[in-house]
């Protein structure tokens, strides 16, 4: 059954249980309303019977004080005669006698049962005992209730058939259409985001692959240049040792390419291994390697304590040397460099951030700066363009956030986050290869 049918059975369910109980509520009322109906007749037939067997021994009484008894059985005969229901009525004189016995119908009389004494100042004259049976204006009525609760029941029954009509055509189809178009467009979405992550893996993988079968063919161009260089040098006119310096570092210039955008794949598909981790201290191994390199040169160092996280270390070194040397290398103009690292709340959540006061670049070009291969400075600093498109990738696979404050002349500040990482390793996807080799 498709979607489509389920949601129909289960719009058609809802609808006949609706109808069922309103066509169950309307019965109940029918015959709620028919015994209440029964009963008030019941109780108006008892006093009507009570007045007019009253008004009989009134009439009594006086033929009775005549001691004319004939007139008494006359009235009383005329009386049941004229009656409309079935009726018995018994006279008994006070000393038990019978005086009349009499009915109007063949049928016995039921239901409604009265005695009433006659009497005339404080004399028992005549006890009357009728019985009326009334049973069937009760009947009429209870007909009338039951044919009502059926007639309710089929109005019931067709309003459901029209609303069950209308319902189809005016809400629960278009509904199904529209949720039919929004599965088509989910799976078309689904089937194109599949074809989107094969296309990105196997450029991923081709990337990878040209960039490592490349290194090979540089070395060996560096490697005979440099032979050439050093055997052959003398024979070679002032112009061609410059073109063969100018090829040497060319190579090399293409080697470090090739090793940073190696380093871009590792950090992409690098199995990530959480450890709790002292930022902080990495950040000064950094930069202690820094001033080893260059031991005269003057820098203010900055780093807080405390800046411990849970994140994969090697990734996390890997981050925080692209953002320090960039950090180290924007500051080389500075006569007093300061390089600064710590950690700000902000909404309940830790911001990481490196500061220096170097070169800084144009926020107008900000869309540009972590993209691989491009660079705000062009050729006045060094570097292939990639270390940021590294940072960015570290930091999302920690599940955080990077972003940049600058200004030109006034250095910038690299601020990122991190999410909260699993216990487990992390793997990454199998459809890649793994860098390095």
């Amino acid at each position: 059954m498709s979607a489509g049918d389920a949601h129909r059975a289960a719009n058609r369910r809802a609808l006949l249980i609706f109808v069922g109980a309103l066509a169950l509520v309307v019965i109940a009322t029918g015959f709620v309303v028919g015994a209440l109906q029964a009963r008030f007749l019941r109780e108006e037939a008892h006093t009507r019977f009570e007045t007019e067997l009253r008004l009989l021994g009134e009439l009594a009484v006086e033929p009775l004080l005549r001691a004319d008894y004939a007139a008494v059985e006359r009235l009383i005969q005329a009386w049941v005669e004229r009656h409309p229901h079935p009726l018995a009525i018994q006279a008994i004189a006070p000393n038990g006698f019978e005086l009349l016995r009499a009915q109007n119908r063949d049928a016995p009389p039921t239901a409604l049962q009265l005695e009433l004494p006659v009497s005339f100042a404080g004399k028992p004259l005549l006890i009357l005992r009728a019985a009326a049976d009334v049973s069937g204006r009760e009947s009429i009525v209870s007909g009338i209730a039951r044919n009502a609760a059926l007639l309710s029941v089929a109005l019931v029954t067709l309003f459901g058939w029209v609303l069950w009509g209308t319902l189809q055509r005016t809400a629960i189809r278009p509904l199904e259409t529209e949720i039919a178009a929004r599965v088509r467009q989910e799976n078309a979405l689904r089937q194109r985001t599949a074809e989107l992550e094969h296309a990105i893996r196997e450029l991923e993988t081709f990337s990878y692959s040209v960039s490592h079968d490349l290194r090979a063919p540089l070395r060996a161009i560096d490697g005979f240049s440099a032979v050439i260089e050093e055997d052959y040098a003398r024979q070679l006119a002032p112009q061609g040792r410059e073109y063969l310096g100018r090829i040497r570092s060319a190579a090399q210039r293409m080697g470090l390419l090739i090793d940073d955008l190696l380093s871009l794949a590792h950090t992409s598909h690098q199995a990530l291994r959480p450890a709790d981790v002292d930022l902080g201290a990495l950040a000064r191994e950094c930069l202690a390697r820094h001033a080893e390199r260059e031991p005269g040169r003057p820098v203010e160092v900055r780093i807080a304590d405390g800046l411990h996280a849970r994140v994969d270390r090697a990734l996390m070194t890997v981050a925080l040397e692209n953002l320090l040397d960039n950090a180290w290398k924007y500051t080389a103009r500075r006569p007093h460099a300061v390089i600064e690292f710590g950690a700000e709340q902000r909404d309940g959540e830790t911001v990481y951030r490196v500061r220096d006061n170097g070169t800084g670049f144009d926020m107008r070009y900000y869309d540009k700066l972590f993209q691989p291969f491009h660079r705000l400075h062009g050729s006045d600093f060094p570097g292939s363009g990639i270390g940021l498109a590294i940072v960015q990738r570290v930091i999302q696979r920690h599940g955080g956030h990077l972003w940049a404050e600058s200004e030109p002349g006034h250095g910038a500040t690299f601020l990122f986050t991190l999410g909260t990482l699993p216990d487990a390793p992390v793997e990454p996807d199998p459809a890649t290869p793994p860098a390095g080799s």
